[in-house]
């Protein structure tokens, strides 16, 4: 691996640990506003790593231009729901 690789993936590593504990604060407020899961967490512990990565690097890269609930995979789950 080169060196602009690993900082590739450092970085990823780093993103990936700031979003985890972001969401970690922002679940923990929704919840205690909402008095429990809703169904952004749900749809979120149902993913597969895969989906959980993109949806991880999808939030990462548009900020808060990005909304889960109008994403197409949270509409078709709630559909089935």
């Amino acid at each position: 691996m080169n060196v602009e690789s690993k900082c590739i993936k450092h970085s990823f590593i780093v993103v990936n640990k700031l979003l985890n504990y972001m969401e970690q604060g922002q679940n923990r407020e929704q919840q205690e506003k909402c008095g429990g899961v809703n169904d952004t967490d749900a749809y979120i512990s149902q993913m597969s790593q895969f989906e959980l990565s993109a949806y991880r690097i999808a939030k990462g890269h548009l900020g808060t231009s990005f909304n889960l609930r109008k994403s197409n995979g949270f509409l078709k789950w709630m559909n089935k729901k």
